[in-house]
């Protein structure tokens, strides 16, 4: 039986995947990723060679995919998969643990299912910075537990470095810090094994190996404090929080209903658990244990608290931070109890059979037709196939070489450097939250205008404009378009607007995309 669920979960996780393999890059924040990792390739680092806010887990990620698999987007997607997969052996773990009081055949099934679960909602979601987060995150969480259960200090190292790798992929991994406090309480009122001052000296020693190899480039070159401020960028955490305006309200009724719509399946499986359990405890047939509901809620909240780091913003591709712990509440031994038909309950054993079957049905249907993936948008095509990002990559690389340098302004011209195969002009290649104030929209909320910030940043990036002009300005509406900015904040950016008028002409349109051309002799 186990065989069979875990045989649909593969199913739909290769279903999902085939719809959304593209050739360009869905999201502008991934185009930032590719960016960073080539830097890396070429022996520059990120917060010295760029101004990132970024943490660098995905930067180094996608290198290590580059240098393996050269230098495409279909290899890097098949890396992202092969990533996603990794998680998977940690849903199963967690599950099979929280289920040893059942039997071997119902212990077996409950992990395959949330096994299966976590195949079905893990690539919907594109390949940006949660999504990369997501495995290491799913690790710390098993490890922590199953160090807990067993009393092995090397899964709280485990523990710690997962965490570690999580935080520095996607800083919304700083709830593992509270979630991992809240299991050890947790296992210690319980009296398990391994809830002892022990387990955070093993948390500290993991967390400690992973910093130090991430942080080595930066070690061996005596710029420590540059990884640790990429890392702990509180400056614009504050800026970024601060600038979001969207009421509790609005986010508690909207972060609800996203959970559910975006997780329907989930939601489904959960609430027949709930029935499944009441039944169970009802019945005195099964030990009415709530493991499962303690860790699968505490980490469900954690996820979300995750989540609405950063203002309550709520975006799509945010919420894959949710899927281990929603695999594992999905998956509720009572439910697979009475799956199999365990009990004298057949009332119970056919109504779950059924209604699960007809959950399974109507998600291999949403997946068969295409819409069983979470991504905001997918790329928008021109008349000859391709999109404008690549029409203008293709554009720039024709007319420039290989050291010119180009500039790229607004929110969808960014994926053009890496179609383009061009640097910026020095270490600012994208102006949102560096060179303006950061966008204020949410899931729920169009968000307030954008405005250009003079100051140092402006400076310097003027600064390396002039050193070295870059031999085209890609130029996108997308602040006005995207976010409502009015007027455009490049129109308060003085000196690059006078540049741009004196030394630049149109040289294609692409899309939303404009392409300016230096004038020859400029």
């Amino acid at each position: 039986m186990h065989r069979f669920v875990l045989a649909v979960g593969a199913v739909l996780f290769i279903g999902v995947r085939l719809h959304v393999v593209d050739d360009d890059i869905p999201n502008p924040d991934i185009a930032g990723i590719l960016y960073n990792a080539e830097l890396l390739l070429d022996g520059g680092l990120p917060y010295i060679d760029t101004v990132e806010a970024k943490p660098a887990g995905s930067f180094f990620m996608v290198a290590l995919a580059f240098a393996m698999f050269g230098r495409g987007l279909l290899a890097l997607q098949l890396v992202h998969v092969l990533w996603l997969l990794a998680a998977a052996p940690a849903v199963w773990l967690v599950a099979s643990e929280l289920s040893r009081e059942h039997s071997q055949r119902v212990r077996s099934v409950t992990a395959a299912l949330a096994t299966a679960v976590y195949l079905t909602y893990a690539p919907m979601f594109s390949y940006n910075y949660s999504s990369w987060m997501m495995p290491a995150y799913a690790w710390a969480g098993a490890a922590v537990l199953v160090g807990l259960r067993r009393d092995k200090l090397s899964w709280h190292v485990l523990a710690g470095a997962s965490a570690m790798v999580a935080y520095a992929t996607m800083q919304r991994a700083v709830v593992l810090a509270a979630l991992m406090l809240a299991f050890w309480g947790w296992a210690r009122r319980l009296g398990l094994a391994g809830a002892r001052p022990l387990a955070f000296v093993g948390w500290g020693t993991g967390a400690a190996l992973a910093f130090t190899a991430l942080a080595m480039p930066y070690l061996l070159i005596g710029e420590a404090g540059a990884f640790l401020n990429g890392l702990f960028p509180f400056d614009t955490a504050l800026r970024y929080t601060a600038q979001s305006d969207v009421g509790f309200t609005t986010v508690a009724l909207g972060a609800a209903t996203q959970l559910v719509q975006t997780f329907w399946f989930a939601a489904l499986l959960v609430g027949l658990g709930v029935v499944a359990s009441i039944l169970a405890a009802r019945s005195g047939e099964q030990p009415p244990r709530t493991d499962v509901w303690f860790v699968g809620t505490a980490w469900l909240v954690a996820s979300i608290a995750g989540a609405a780091i950063g203002g309550g913003r709520f975006y799509v591709h945010y919420l894959v931070q949710y899927v281990p712990a929603l695999a594992v509440m999905a998956a509720h031994p009572s439910v697979v109890a009475l799956l199999l038909g365990d009990g004298s309950n057949r009332r119970a054993h056919i109504a779950t059979r059924v209604g699960v079957g007809l959950a399974v049905a109507a998600q291999l249907y949403e997946v068969g037709v295409g819409s069983g993936h979470r991504y905001g948008s997918m790329a928008r095509r021109l008349g000859d196939g391709r999109t404008a990002a690549q029409a203008a990559g293709a554009h720039i690389v024709e007319r420039t070489q290989p050291g010119d340098r180009i500039a790229a302004w607004g929110w969808t011209a960014w994926r053009v450097y890496y179609w383009a195969d061009r640097r910026a002009p020095g270490a600012i290649y994208k102006p949102m939250g560096t060179l303006t104030t950061f966008n204020t929209n949410t899931a729920f909320t169009p968000g307030g205008n954008i405005e250009f910030t003079p100051g140092p940043r402006s400076e310097e990036y003027i600064a390396a404009f002039d050193a070295n002009p870059p031999a085209f300005f890609v130029y996108s509406p997308s602040f006005v378009l995207a976010f409502g900015a009015r007027p455009d904040p490049l129109q308060a950016f003085g000196p690059l607007r006078q540049r741009l008028e004196r030394d630049y002409v149109i040289d294609g349109v692409y899309g939303d995309l404009r392409l300016f051309r230096r004038r020859p002799g400029a």
